[in-house]
């Protein structure tokens, strides 16, 4: 990595440090001495941070996580592993060694991580695996892994439990925060509304109409054509 990246690296993980923390720092390290340990123990702080419910620690944890691994893939480019390449083993069973103690943040980027090593050119994903790492999650409430798992189980039925699993996941999503939860949920509910004898459970139909009075038209379609049947 060029001293550049490097200290574009320390900027990026001093803005993940709360500035308490930071003002009592009387000098940071190096750039060129930044290591595993280094970013473990930031991203420590903001998984432990992210499983209390802070949404800012797990919007910077998502941006920084997968950076490595860009960061690994321009290495290789440029002649071979790097520094974060070395990195990335020990950090990636940091992760999981998160993940199997329960950490619904580490859980869920268990699931994610797969799909992100993919756009680097990594095989796809073992579906199975991904399923489980985002069931685990969203079964400790953790809205990011329920909207996951929604849409997994929406385009690979074979891991749903019963038929329509995957709109109780994203309807819980939604209920829980999750920005885009509500368009994959009408999505569903759409895809769905092709199956023989389908029809949402009352929470759903309840959403649906709040969603159509507020004006959402694909939402009062579906509504017009359930009052229909």
């Amino acid at each position: 990595m060029s001293r550049l990246a490097l200290w574009l690296a320390l900027a990026l993980l001093l803005q993940c440090v709360p500035p308490s923390a930071a003002l009592a720092q009387s000098t940071a390290p190096p750039a060129g001495q930044l290591t595993a340990d280094d970013l473990r123990q930031v991203f420590e702080r903001l998984v432990t941070a992210s499983d209390k419910g802070d949404r800012k620690a797990f919007a910077r944890f998502s941006r920084l996580y997968p950076s490595l691994y860009q960061q690994a893939y321009f290495e290789a480019g440029t002649g071979g592993a790097g520094p974060v390449t070395a990195m990335i083993p020990t950090l990636d069973r940091w992760l999981l060694d998160k993940a199997t103690a329960g950490s619904p943040t580490a859980q869920y980027w268990m699931g994610e991580r797969t799909k992100v090593l993919q756009q680097f050119g990594a095989p796809p994903p073992a579906m199975a695996d991904v399923e489980k790492w985002y069931r685990s999650s969203a079964d400790q409430g953790f809205a990011p892994a329920q909207n996951a798992l929604g849409q997994v189980l929406g385009f690979f039925p074979e891991f749903a439990k019963e038929p329509f699993e995957a709109e109780k996941w994203l309807f819980a999503a939604a209920r829980n925060g999750e920005d885009s939860a509500g368009d994959n949920l009408l999505q569903a509910i759409e895809i769905d509304t092709q199956r023989a004898h389908y029809k949402p459970d009352a929470d759903i139909q309840a959403w649906l109409k709040q969603r159509a009075d507020a004006g959402d038209q694909r939402a009062m379609k579906l509504v017009s054509d359930f009052n229909a049947q």
